[in-house]
């Protein structure tokens, strides 16, 4: 490989990009973000719910 090539991680050897793996599924990028959006909400919603039980 020489310097002028780009090298991807997630390109194979045909230059084809290999599809993003979430808990062992192929998704496309747009329904990753999705879940996680939807898990950090969830997750911020449980911890408000944690913090106002403690007070």
């Amino acid at each position: 490989m020489s310097f002028d090539e780009e090298h991807d991680e997630t390109e194979t050897k045909t230059g084809d990009k290999k599809p993003k793996t979430f808990f062992g599924l192929e998704l496309g990028d747009g329904a990753v973000y999705a879940v996680v959006i939807i898990l950090t909400l969830i997750f911020i919603r449980q911890v408000s719910v944690v913090v106002a039980a403690l007070n």
